[in-house]
């Protein structure tokens, strides 16, 4: 590990980490006076830039080892790490740590000098509910720090250490994340919160500025791991919840003079001269640099020395130290790929190879020998930029291949539904000698157990899919039809813009209106039209334009209105009522229409409720009242029972899937805020209009879809069952493929529905 040579600025640093304090929050806001006092006048501010997921795990390993962790890593462990990582905290002398047991246990295991000591608390000892006060988070850390100090007045061991350099104090500060959760932000509540912050971080920064007769060698880091929505939620990569603020001061903090009367314009009132933004690993070189500590050896930040009040030597061999570090970690990624990767298939990262590596560092050394400080900055800085490159190269070493491989199966899937079970031996024998060949390499490598099922699943898929002669024969004849060509292209080029449309609209959600406008004119084209009823020729158009104009409706989170979603659930009411006024009341004598007719208004009755739940606690919100426990015991009672009451309904297909639906509606309103009740309630309607379709289109035997059930029943009536029709694959399956592939985009598009909470649970 490559140790600094630039003389540390400060002797100690003081972390504050405000879990979930958004920038907004902190720069349009004046209840954070003092810190914002500090930013504008003798320290430096700026905008945090962190990354998806935005939780509080990954934003604390960004702050403090420097490096953004897999979003896997939450599911492999919260409250332990998945994997050991180095920190500012393992390279400094002592740290102290005061917060929440999930946040300062996660800095722990890596620990090898013992020179971590802790003090937390279960902060789900305190309840999330509004009628408690999440200040009491934070004073639990606050009071535990001024005890400390105190206590150090009469510890001389503690007074020993504390004397010592290069040491850091953490305090995980929960309480504006809980207020946030509960309260909301913009709310007064959670302006509380930060307010008491900010008149507990100067009490602590007094305190300990006396401990040490103010000498001058303190710096101080305010910061949040992550911000939040309007709606209280986070995780997701909203410019609200991705971008948190932080403010630097005290020893090797360059302030900037004569810059008090220009105010930045994306701010209320802030500095626009003192702004710098970072990236958030950035934050990890940084507190190294101030403390004259390795910078952790995981970590992918880059120093901003423009932060730094350092004289150019010191400055150069700061930076000289981040770029050594970075050096290291990308030459420990490249010889990992080269010990496994099969020596003729190996393609190096070309700009920084192991040679050229050796002669730029012989380079920076011999311009840091001569005192060439200003290249020996710029030079780092572009050895950084390279390692940071080749990095990703390694990282992504076999995605290419990867992408291929499941791709590939993805492709031909579709072709082994009712295929022929003829293989032909020479095709199976080819393909056992490509399996064989491609597992020695994955062998020879050394690569995850994984990888075999990655790279031998589609040559198995493609095998079963091309082995088929006379099928591909059969195919082969019909398209020597030029007309049959043309056609076939024309659907190729449909389906084709078609899969680009869905691609695009994972960033830009207008675009899924193209494939539903096409969807809605697929009726129109189809030489079956005459098989489907007029108002089912209307509904569908109907249905698939109204899809399509929710693709431009604003993004749910920002601003909520229940009266949507009571709509929404009025809506269903109505079309449920319906049905059991012209379907089940009609035939009540019979006994299973009769059950039939209680569970239904059983849902309908449990749908109300809901109803009337989600009215009673959106205005108790409104007024900043606690959450009603009793409903809330009601909501989860409700949630629990709605996926049990389908299944007691016989086993007609038209009232067990309207039972399914009424379902799934309800427990989609209980989560809903806005539009998004309303989005439900239409794609259900346009789904089920899509199955009648497809139903009418197969059945060539008329058989009416309201008397279909999911399995044999006995009796006088004697109901036509669901069949399966034997035959081969055509055109339409692709039609439906893709359809499919659209609704199930429709419903899985993250910007439309992810900032869904669970609040009225």
């Amino acid at each position: 590990m490559y140790q600094p040579l630039h003389e540390a600025p400060a002797d100690r640093l003081v972390l504050f980490v405000v879990d979930g304090l958004r920038a907004e929050s902190f720069v349009n806001y004046s209840t954070m006076p003092y810190l914002r006092s500090v930013a504008n006048n003798h320290g430096r501010w700026g905008i945090s830039q962190t990354r998806v997921p935005t939780e509080s795990r990954p934003g604390h390993v960004a702050i403090i080892a420097g490096f953004y962790e897999d979003p896997s890593a939450i599911a492999k462990g919260w409250k332990e790490n998945p994997v050991d990582f180095d920190s500012v905290f393992n390279q400094s002398e002592y740290t102290w740590c005061w917060g929440t047991y999930d946040i300062v246990d996660i800095f722990t295991k890596g620990a090898v000098k013992n020179n971590i000591f802790i003090e937390k608390f279960d902060p789900y000892e305190q309840s999330f509910s509004s009628d408690k006060n999440t200040t009491l988070l934070d004073d639990w850390v606050f009071k535990r720090v001024k005890n400390f100090f105190h206590k150090a007045n009469y510890d001389d061991n503690l007074r020993e250490k504390l004397g010592s350099r290069k040491i850091v104090f953490f305090l995980h500060l929960l309480g504006t994340d809980t207020s946030g959760h509960t309260h909301k932000p913009r709310t007064k509540n959670f302006l509380t919160t930060i307010k008491f912050v900010d008149e507990n971080i100067k009490e602590i920064e007094k305190i300990i500025k006396d401990f040490y007769n103010d000498d001058g060698k303190t710096t101080f880091l305010m910061t949040s791991d992550h911000g939040m929505t309007d709606w209280g939620s986070h995780g997701t990569g909203d410019d609200d919840e991705t971008k948190t603020p932080y403010v630097l001061w005290g020893a090797g903090v360059q302030t900037i003079q004569d810059n008090v009367n220009q105010l930045d314009p994306e701010t209320n009132s802030m500095s626009f001269g003192n702004r710098y933004d970072i990236n958030q690993a950035d934050l990890t070189p940084l507190m190294a640099t101030f403390l004259s500590i390795p910078v952790p050896v995981n970590s992918i930040g880059q120093l901003p020395i423009g932060l730094l009040e350092m004289s150019l030597p010191n400055k150069a061999k700061a930076i000289y130290s981040n770029c050594r570090q970075m050096i290291s970690q990308y030459n420990k990624k490249r010889l990992d790929v080269e010990a496994r990767v099969i020596s003729i298939l190996y393609q190096p990262f070309e700009p920084f190879d192991g040679k050229k590596v050796r002669e730029i560092i012989s380079i920076t050394e011999k311009l840091l020998e001569d005192e060439k400080y200003d290249k020996v900055i710029k030079l780092s800085e572009e050895i950084i930029h390279l390692s940071l490159s080749g990095l990703t190269y390694y990282h992504n070493y076999y995605q290419k291949p990867l992408l291929i491989t499941i791709e590939m199966p993805r492709n031909k899937s579709h072709s082994l539904v009712n295929t022929t079970k003829t293989i032909d031996v020479a095709m199976k024998v080819f393909s056992a000698i490509v399996m064989m060949v491609l597992s020695l390499m994955i062998y020879v490598q050394s690569l995850p157990v994984q990888y075999y099922i990655y790279f031998l699943m589609p040559i198995f898929l493609w095998l079963y899919a091309l082995t088929p002669i006379n099928l591909w024969i059969q195919t082969l004849n019909v398209l020597k039809n030029k007309r049959r060509i043309f056609l076939l292209g024309i659907e190729i080029l449909c389906y084709t813009l078609g899969s680009i449309a869905l691609g695009l609209a994972l960033t830009h959600r207008w675009v899924l209106s193209i494939p539903l406008l096409g969807m809605s004119l697929w009726p129109f084209f189809s030489a079956s039209i005459q098989n489907l009823p007029k108002s089912v020729c209307i509904a569908w158009p109907v249905g698939c334009v109204s899809l399509s104009i929710f693709s431009f409706m604003s993004v749910i989170g920002k601003n909520t209105c229940i009266e949507l979603v009571i709509a929404a659930g009025i809506i269903w009411l109505l079309i449920h009522s319906l049905y059991i006024w012209k379907a089940l009341l009609p035939n009540s004598e019979d006994q299973d229409v009769t059950r039939e007719l209680i569970i239904s208004v059983i849902q309908i009755f449990t749908l109300a409720v809901s109803l009337q739940i989600i009215h009673l606690q959106s205005k108790w919100f409104g007024e900043n009242l606690p959450i009603s426990q009793s409903l809330q015991s009601v909501c989860w009672i409700i949630s629990v029972s709605l996926p049990l009451i389908p299944l007691l309904y016989t086993k007609k297909f038209i009232n067990r899937l309207l039972g399914i639906n009424t379902a799934i509606l309800n427990f989609y309103l209980l989560l809903s805020v806005a539009h998004e009740g309303l989005f439900m309630v239409t794609l259900i309607l346009n789904v089920n209009c899509w199955m009648f379709i497809e139903s009418k289109l197969i059945n060539s035997g008329n058989v009416q879809i309201a008397e279909c059930t999911f399995g044999e029943e006995t009796g006088s009536n004697a109901e036509k069952l669901l069949s399966v029709l034997e035959r081969s694959v055509n055109s339409q399956d692709f039609r439906r493929a893709f359809f499919f592939v659209s609704f199930s985009k429709i419903c899985l598009d993250g910007k439309l529905t992810r900032e869904m909470t669970d609040e009225y649970l």
